[in-house]
């Protein structure tokens, strides 16, 4: 397979997916199969939340054209496309008829464990020549988690008008690029074949959005996503693998820890949905909604670029450039609350001037009415 096939997989899921999503809009309209509305939500209006199935399908498409012309992987294929449709199904139907967080996240780490089954499962770590973690029977526990926590972390950076699809479809692109760079035909194909998906929805998903992904959606990205640096794992072992898509979703995955955290500091459910990640405080202190997109667009490719360099550098070097993006990223999101305090303190001020300034006026008509 050359160019000409990377442009064909690629048009393949970018068409399929571009064209089904004026028929899902259609469904969607007729059947009031609508995303609902609350003090959470940026949006307004009735908008379908099901366009994570044009995603899937126009993804699986290209993978079928792939597999149809002697597509060689080392991996389980049957096992893949059900951990895949699992996936999928999963936030599809809690789409339309709502599933627990308990039952999602068993169900979840289902998908983990057939990943592992296919073949995929994180067996070990090379830290350095002569010096690997070996994971031996607990490397179905950690591919489980591997999987589940891309999943949710793109679930719950999907909270704004073209953040998920935007985030995620440059970061195929980089992933695309390394798996080209690093010899890794099929990573190179796969996320091609993602890209494609993602950029036929991403015209009717940016803001002004005419339809949402959806946990059908999210949670089918976060799988690819998750899986594809495991189809690296087939060359090299090194913890640089790992540390690619770690950092190309840096500030999803700080932004899921932290929301996290506090909900279990707070005594809330960890699931339980609020307006606490990183796009609702941007918006809170100004950003408006295209401003925010497009600096987390640029944080991502900048860190895709980093992605790149960490191919090059020994596993020590890509350690202590790792912790230094994840600091400056912490430092992010430092800056970020330092800001909402401030505004908390200016809002606080006004409403003590607002509220004096009232009691002023009700004390001056009640000394006139006595004289």
């Amino acid at each position: 397979m050359d160019v000409f096939d990377l442009v064909v997989v690629f048009f393949i899921a970018f068409i399929i997916s571009l064209v089904f999503i004026p028929v899902i809009i259609n469904v969607s309209q007729k059947n009031g199969l609508y995303d609902y509305v609350n003090e959470r939500k940026i949006h307004k209006g009735k908008i379908s939340r099901l366009g994570g199935l044009s995603t899937f399908v126009g993804f699986m498409c290209s993978l079928i054209y792939l597999l149809v012309y002697d597509f060689k992987v080392q991996f389980n294929i049957p096992l893949f496309i059900a951990a895949v449709l699992l996936a999928f199904l999963t936030g599809f139907i809690d789409d339309i008829k709502k599933i627990s967080a308990r039952y999602k996240l068993i169900l979840q780490l289902a998908c983990g464990l057939l990943v592992a089954m296919a073949g995929l499962q994180i067996n070990r770590i090379t830290i350095s020549p002569g010096f690997s973690i070996q994971f031996g029977v607990l490397s179905y526990v950690v591919t489980m988690l591997w999987v589940a926590g891309f999943m949710n972390a793109i679930n719950m950076l999907d909270g704004m008008d073209g953040l998920a699809s935007g985030i995620v479809m440059i970061a195929s692109s980089f992933l695309a690029i390394i798996g080209w760079l690093q010899g890794m035909v099929v990573v190179t194909f796969l996320a091609i074949a993602l890209m494609g998906a993602i950029g036929g929805f991403f015209i009717f998903n940016y803001p002004p959005a005419k339809i949402f992904m959806g946990d059908g959606g999210a949670y089918f990205l976060g799988f690819m996503y998750a899986i594809l640096p495991l189809i690296g794992i087939k060359k090299a072992s090194t913890i640089t693998v790992f540390f690619v898509p770690l950092v190309l979703l840096l500030i999803p995955l700080i932004d899921m820890m932290h929301v996290i955290q506090n909900r279990f500091i707070g005594g809330y459910h960890i699931f339980l949905a609020d307006r606490s990640h990183i796009h609702h405080r941007l918006l809170h202190i100004g950003f408006s909604n295209k401003g925010i997109l497009w600096i987390l667009y640029s944080y991502t490719a900048i860190l895709g670029c980093f992605s790149i360099v960490l191919l090059y550098l020994k596993p020590h070097q890509s350690i202590i450039v790792m912790i230094l993006l994840f600091l400056l990223t912490i430092l992010a999101f430092f800056t970020i609350s330092v800001a909402e305090r401030r505004i908390a303190q200016l809002e606080g001020i006004t409403n003590n001037k607002k509220s004096n300034k009232g009691l002023l006026k009700h004390g001056a008509k009640h000394k006139f009415s006595k004289a």
